[in-house]
């Protein structure tokens, strides 16, 4: 597969950041076909964004990964729009599994390391197909977390990875209101108190008037997992 050019990125910023959602991704449809792919762990954007390919690029591969700790909701999430959407929606699961990580990190791995536990669970399987595509997909937005509001809509990050997020600009409200809007299936622990949902040990609900992403890792000095 023919590596990128760098140089390209500061061009494709410049052509994407004003196009909508819808655009944006006609756009990598015309340039990448199913060369592109997707990677969600199911939150509330990501179905906003995965509603979108549907109807642009549904054959696009799209990937979930099982860390082995999702939520019950999460996972009975994954089975239906699976079943109902029809996308290419694959999983990936990680080489170390909850046993091997309690033997080299120690009994409860996302306490003692969340780091270490984030790389043999999520960025590991990742790393096994990262190569197989020229671009991916996030549905990250700017309005998440002050690390995420630096973003362009196209980057290359520290792997070398070529990186669009199409739903960069939405904030929270317009994402929601899209999925009311358009009555897409989404976690039921939303109306619990989440705004963010990721593995059951390091997820919580969110503090009143915290981040979006304040739940997550309960107050660890932590803020990805390492995957965007």
């Amino acid at each position: 597969m023919e590596k990128l050019k760098t140089s390209n990125i500061k061009e494709w910023i410049k052509e994407i950041d004003e196009l909508d959602v819808r655009e944006n991704l006609k756009w990598i449809k015309n340039n990448f076909g199913n060369e592109a792919g997707m990677t969600t762990a199911l939150g509330y954007s990501g179905i906003a964004l995965m509603h979108h390919i549907k109807e642009i690029m549904p054959e696009i591969d799209i990937f979930f990964i099982d860390t082995g700790y999702h939520f019950a909701e999460t996972l009975y999430l994954f089975k239906k729009l699976k079943k109902e959407w029809n996308l290419n929606m694959k999983i990936l699961k990680p080489y170390f599994r909850k046993k091997d990580l309690k033997k080299i990190i120690g009994p409860e791995p996302y306490k003692i390391n969340p780091n270490l536990c984030c790389h043999y669970l999520k960025v590991e399987p990742l790393l096994r197909v990262l190569h197989t595509k020229k671009i991916w997909i996030s549905a990250i937005r700017r309005d998440q977390t002050f690390t995420r509001s630096q973003k362009n809509k196209a980057e290359l990050d520290g792997r070398g990875i070529v990186k669009i997020y199409p739903l960069l600009n939405w904030t929270r409200d317009e994402t929601w209101n899209y999925i009311k809007l358009n009555k897409l299936p989404y976690n039921p622990l939303y109306e619990n108190g989440y705004s963010s949902i990721g593995c059951k040990p390091c997820t919580d609900k969110t503090p009143e008037g915290g981040d979006e992403r304040d739940g997550r890792w309960k107050s660890m000095p932590k803020f990805e997992c390492g995957i965007n």
